[in-house]
């Protein structure tokens, strides 16, 4: 028997499919009934069993990466733009948010 797990960590919530009952029909109510998502950055294909994250939290986590790499090699303007844009796609986001505040004082010298 195969059990798949996917934990989607970043806003504290997951998914968990089990697949042990591959051999029954995969038919839409079974499917909704072994797939729950309490992630709305995921995107799920019920008919094949598949979870993968929307375009924007691609996105999202793209431009976060990029911030922080940035940030780290002391580009504090790309940094910025690439926080910024990060929090453009996602508005009030705590991470997006703090990593914004963080640059900007580099920026300011403190």
């Amino acid at each position: 028997m195969k059990k798949l797990l996917i934990f989607a960590l970043a806003s504290s919530s997951f998914l968990i499919s089990d697949l042990s009952h591959a051999a029954q029909p995969q038919n839409e109510s079974y499917l909704a009934n072994k797939v729950s998502v309490a992630n709305k950055d995921l995107m799920v294909d019920k008919t094949k069993g598949t979870a993968t994250k929307s375009p924007n939290t691609i996105k999202y986590d793209a431009f976060m990466r990029a911030g922080y790499a940035a940030y780290n090699k002391k580009d504090y303007k790309t940094a910025l733009t690439n926080f910024k844009s990060a929090l453009e796609l996602r508005p009030n986001n705590v991470y997006a948010v703090k990593a914004i505040q963080n640059t900007e004082k580099r920026l300011a010298g403190k």
